[in-house]
């Protein structure tokens, strides 16, 4: 795992990208920098909201458990240059969700009550990450429409093609996830995830290599 250069890594964070370095350099200056190992909660759902998260390097679930059935449920992954936590800006509501890392992991933690001090000095500077802000939430509401109009082998291929990320080789991969962890973000049965993915490797489209799903061509778009 390779940590992000520590001389201006916020400029990489989505959030920040569109912030002028000036700004960036003071901003910066407010966070802390932690390592978790592997399989650590960064933050549990029901935690006081005080901080926003700037992933630096890693790879982490969103999750929460439904309390009538004890199952997890996983709202989404978090990579390299994401974010989480940011509610905290605008409210002080316990944590809606646990964060989990899958490998070890560093974030930057942003006093939530410091940075909206320095955005009240410099509110343009709030106008450069409401678009971000935005995106995410445009986001949610298309996870949630694919959630209620796709298939369960939709909504599998869906996250797969979100998930898989070319390598400096030219390979569409994605992170390491168990069958149970698609399951989860998909909400279908372990058994319906592996039978799936078994067509697909027997069709040639994937390939599964030390948990991490291999994606060699264009996923048919019904099964």
């Amino acid at each position: 795992m390779k940590a992000t250069d520590p001389k201006l890594f916020l400029k990489h964070v989505h959030l920040f990208s569109s912030i002028p370095d000036e700004h960036l350099e003071k901003i910066q200056k407010l966070t802390t920098i932690r390592t978790f190992k592997k399989n650590s909660f960064i933050v549990t759902q029901g935690d006081d909201s005080q901080s926003l998260y700037l992933v630096l390097s890693g790879h982490l679930k969103v999750i929460v458990n439904d309390e009538d059935s004890g199952k997890e449920i996983i709202l989404k992954f978090l990579h390299h240059n994401d974010y989480f936590g940011e509610l905290a800006l605008f409210d002080c509501a316990p944590r809606s969700a646990s964060v989990l890392t899958l490998e070890e992991t560093q974030v930057a933690l942003l006093p939530a009550s410091q940075f909206m001090t320095y955005l009240k000095a410099h509110p343009q500077i709030a106008l450069s990450i409401l678009p971000s802000l935005a995106g995410r939430t445009r986001m949610l509401s298309e996870h949630i429409y694919k959630l209620a109009s796709l298939d369960t082998y939709g909504r599998v291929a869906d996250l797969l093609r979100d998930q898989a990320k070319e390598d400096e080789k030219g390979v569409y991969k994605t992170p390491k996830m168990t069958h149970q962890d698609i399951a989860s973000a998909v909400g279908a049965s372990r058994e319906m995830v592996t039978k799936i993915l078994k067509e697909l490797k027997i069709g040639q489209y994937i390939n599964i290599v030390n948990k991490q799903i291999i994606v060699n061509r264009e996923l048919p778009k019904y099964w």
